[in-house]
């Protein structure tokens, strides 16, 4: 009796600590995790997600080395990128990063023909983006309500292999202020389908790091996953890396 009862504690104990350890050990989707790397102007670009020690995410963005980022000033033609995210990313909504310089910026004049970044986040796989194609204007016009942007946004037409891009009228630069960053929202096929932080070359020089609040709309079309509420971006000089990253994430 006495042998049956200390194998009966042993056993409960072990099942304990068991429970204790399976509690105590993260998820597999915790850390740092780093993505498609990729040639981005004359040096190279690479995604990554950070996740919480319970694979919740806490920043997404895209990373450009110092090669890519100083070389820009030379070059005469727009350059981009397409990377996917990691696996890790799965529980935003993101699934990969379409990245643009455009030396001379672009239209509409006087406002956005300076250099400048276009970091497009897609919510849809690089395949569907490439396969918009100019012609696609029932798809275009197929558009989520105003519930599913926020408040003031108004599209500005269809562009091939992007989408529907989306703009907000309150923002600084269409108000007297010169543009320095931006924020623009995409869709196509009644989906939203990309969120765009738009920053110029000048504005990153200018500051080691940004950070700022992003509008958010009423309703989000894809329940149960994380959506950011802040954009910015970061330059680690020891590493001579410019990071720029969505974050504060929320599950709606």
């Amino acid at each position: 009796m006495k042998i049956q009862t200390i194998l009966k504690s042993t056993f409960a104990l072990f099942l304990l600590m068991l429970a204790f350890t399976a509690c105590d050990k993260d998820d597999p989707w915790a850390g740092t995790f780093t993505g498609e790397e990729a040639a981005f102007g004359f040096g190279k670009a690479r995604t990554y997600v950070i996740n919480d020690k319970d694979g919740n995410p806490i920043e997404v963005g895209v990373t450009m080395d110092a090669a890519a980022f100083d070389n820009f000033n030379n070059m005469s033609g727009d350059s981009d990128a397409s990377l996917d995210y990691p696996t890790e990313a799965g529980k935003t909504p993101f699934k990969h990063q379409f990245m643009s310089f455009a030396p001379h910026g672009h239209e509409p004049v006087m406002i956005y023909d300076v250099p400048h970044f276009d970091f497009h986040f897609y919510m849809t796989t690089e395949a569907e983006r490439l396969a918009i194609s100019p012609f696609d204007t029932v798809k275009a016009a197929l558009m989520p309500s105003a519930d599913y942007f926020p408040a003031a946004c108004f599209q500005a037409g269809l562009v091939p292999q992007m989408g529907v891009h989306w703009i907000n009228p309150t923002s600084s630069e269409f108000n007297g202020a010169a543009f320095t960053q931006t924020f623009i929202w995409g869709s196509f096929d009644n989906k939203v389908t990309f969120l765009e932080p738009m920053i110029t070359h000048q504005f990153i020089k200018d500051n080691p790091e940004f950070l700022t609040d992003i509008k958010q709309p009423m309703k989000y079309d894809q329940p149960g996953k994380y959506y950011p509420t802040k954009q910015g971006f970061k330059h680690d000089m020891s590493k001579g890396e410019y990071s720029f990253f969505l974050s504060s994430f929320v599950a709606r």
